[in-house]
């Protein structure tokens, strides 16, 4: 009977060392240490932690003027943060899973910043290296100069239009635009035309400019206008040249053209018929003095109007309208013939019409056959009267 505290003494002795050795091998886990080091960086430089896990690099750092400022990048996991660094600041790097480590500086120039980097002690010394800057094309402007003109060939006198082209076909903005261009022999400039045409002081990339001017011819002749030369940053561009010929002066001269036309071409003797007749200038001057006149056909006779008409002055592209109604006398073919004259030609030009058909007028047997068709139904209906009452 006396064993049994014993037993309960040695096990309580048991659980107490067990809670001991429990106690010591929590207390043997090791914890991760940190390792605070500084570094000395400049722009474009990094620091690669373990083979890539953690990165930490430098991308710029403040100009001469500005307050001190270092941009870092922090890549880990795939992932890349942006923070800026001042002087004794803390960054406050809590996003996971950059906050692996904490960052500090101490001082900064124009060339290069000193940087605390906190991280685990583990990871090992860090390795720097170069940050590849990717090579950015230089731009460059191109510019394409083309000119046309809306007519190679014109009388003197005349106004030719021409159209400059600019197109920059570079990737750069051309800056400081200037053109030369040289006064051609046998013009001038056109009223309200500027030569040479002003242009814009830049041209980006891919843009398109259009310049007109004009000039007047003055002389006749062939001639070769010189290329357009358009000079911009330290290059220029040159267009292609330009032929044009200069008739001698056009002689200036009216031309009057008459057309007669009918409303009809077939009628009956004694239908009227009228005639439109118009005359159009197709020459450049203004014809005066115009004087229309014609003798009416022998069997028609006018019942309206007057063949015979004239216009002091039609100028160039215009016209005058007149008319007159005939009616035809007797059957056949006829055609009215007028003839016109003005100061440009006074002999005077001939005009026809379509030729006239007039038919001799049927008689009208309408009025005869009408009172011979009521006889006839008359004496029909009174015979049929008859017979029924016959049979009844």
């Amino acid at each position: 009977m006396q064993m049994i505290p014993n037993r309960k003494k040695k096990h309580n002795l048991m659980n107490k060392f067990s809670f001991l050795l429990l106690f010591l091998f929590i207390s043997s886990i090791p914890v991760d240490a940190l390792k605070n080091e500084s570094f000395f960086l400049e722009n474009n430089t990094g620091l690669d932690f373990m083979t890539g896990y953690y990165k930490i690099e430098i991308i710029e750092i403040s100009k001469p003027g500005d307050m001190p400022f270092v941009k870092v990048n922090l890549i880990t996991g795939g992932l890349t943060k942006l923070y800026y660094l001042r002087e004794n600041e803390d960054p406050s790097i809590n996003t996971e899973p950059f906050n692996k480590i904490n960052l500090n500086s101490s001082f900064i120039t124009t060339t290069v910043a000193k940087i605390s980097v906190e991280y685990p002690d583990n990871w090992g010394s860090p390795i720097k290296y170069n940050i590849e800057i990717p090579v950015v094309a230089e731009k460059i402007p191109e510019i394409v100069l083309t000119k046309s003109v809306d007519k190679t060939t014109l009388n003197k006198g005349d106004v030719v239009e021409f159209k400059l082209i600019l197109e920059n076909t570079g990737n750069g903005t051309a800056y400081n635009l200037t053109m030369e261009d040289r006064f051609p022999p046998g013009f001038t400039s056109a009223p309200g035309s500027r030569f040479p045409p002003l242009v814009q002081g830049e041209l980006k990339a891919g843009e398109r400019l259009e310049l007109l001017f004009a000039l007047k011819a003055v002389e006749p002749g062939s001639y070769n206008i010189e290329p357009t030369i358009v000079k911009y940053s330290s290059k220029s561009a040159q267009s292609n040249p330009v032929s044009l010929t200069v008739l001698e002066d056009k002689k200036e001269k009216s031309s009057l053209v008459t057309v007669i036309t009918l409303d009809k071409v077939n009628i009956f003797a004694g239908e009227p018929i009228k005639a439109i007749v118009k005359i159009t200038n197709k020459g450049n001057v203004s014809a005066e003095s115009i004087l229309i006149k014609g003798t009416v056909p022998k069997g028609m006779e006018v019942i309206e109007g007057d063949l015979r008409q004239a216009y002091t002055k039609i100028e160039p592209d215009e016209s005058e309208e007149y008319s007159a109604t005939l009616k035809a006398v007797e059957s056949g073919n006829y055609s009215i013939q007028l003839k016109t004259s003005y100061s440009d030609d006074m002999t005077g030009s001939s005009a026809n019409s379509d030729t006239i058909i007039v038919t001799g007028k049927e008689k009208n047997y309408l009025y005869i056959l009408i009172p011979v068709i009521m006889i006839i139904v008359g004496i029909v209906l009174f015979i049929m009267k008859r017979h029924r009452e016959y049979r009844f």
